[in-house]
């Protein structure tokens, strides 16, 4: 069993974002708007494709993660991640690159670096490039997996109506969702990071879990984070997690 993992910060929404053209039907924000139900859309081919993002000089955060959402249409493309401290003017650094082999989710995960300017390349691609989000991100870990009786399971998406006569109607509105309760025993430190996650979040932004068996998935906290103190710096956290399609 792995440990459950979060990505909850995509630096794209606190950076200068640039790409090498965009449809404004479909605006560069979609890439880190946090609805993977909406596409970004470039205008025109270019090879590469470049999403450039500067995160300036204030804060620049660690980062050590991709994840491109179901929709692209990099299937079959090659891409690559970079990294750079003067905008790849002369430092210009591959942190992963791969050749896209399915339309499915993209995870990759690379050495963790704290740099300034990132880009992700596009070859030569065949279309116009589209993409649900770009996610860059740095994973947490939990120092603790759920205790036991945590409950996974799968809410299911259905609007259930019964008329006066007793008789039953079920609308199937969309696909089931991964529902997950988990209480763990945790010490400070985990308490502390948690918090964390919950100020970066605020309670509106959803975020990326791998659970206990390194499966990804979006999803939003659907309680206040709150801390009950047992003993000797340990405490309780319960954890509702609803998946977002």
């Amino acid at each position: 069993m792995a440990n459950i993992k979060v990505a909850y910060l995509n630096i794209l929404g606190i950076s200068l974002l640039a790409v090498s053209s965009e449809n404004t039907s479909f605006p560069k924000y979609r890439l880190y708007d946090r609805d993977i139900g909406k596409l970004f859309k470039g205008t025109a081919f270019a090879s590469p494709f470049v999403i450039y993002v500067d995160q300036e000089a204030t804060t620049i955060y660690e980062i050590d993660r991709l994840i491109i959402p179901v929709g692209h249409n990099l299937n079959g493309l090659a891409c690559s991640l970079r990294y750079s401290t003067d905008a790849f003017s002369g430092d210009d650094h591959e942190a992963v690159g791969w050749t896209q082999g399915d339309a499915l989710l993209i995870d990759k995960t690379f050495t963790a670096q704290t740099k300034r300017y990132w880009k992700l390349n596009v070859t030569a691609p065949a279309t116009i490039v589209e993409l649900p989000e770009m996610f860059l991100s740095k994973i947490y870990t939990f120092e603790r997996n759920p205790s036991y009786g945590s409950k996974v399971g799968k809410k299911k998406n259905i609007s259930r109506n019964e008329t006066q006569s007793g008789r039953v109607r079920r609308i199937k509105l969309g696909g089931p969702r991964l529902s997950v309760v988990y209480d763990l025993l945790i010490l400070t430190a985990q308490k502390t990071s948690f918090e964390a996650w919950d100020a970066a979040t605020e309670g509106t932004e959803y975020f990326y879990v791998w659970d206990e068996n390194g499966i990804p998935y979006f999803m939003e906290l659907l309680n206040d984070l709150d801390f009950t103190y047992k003993a000797n710096g340990i405490w309780n956290a319960h954890l509702e997690l609803l998946e977002v399609l």
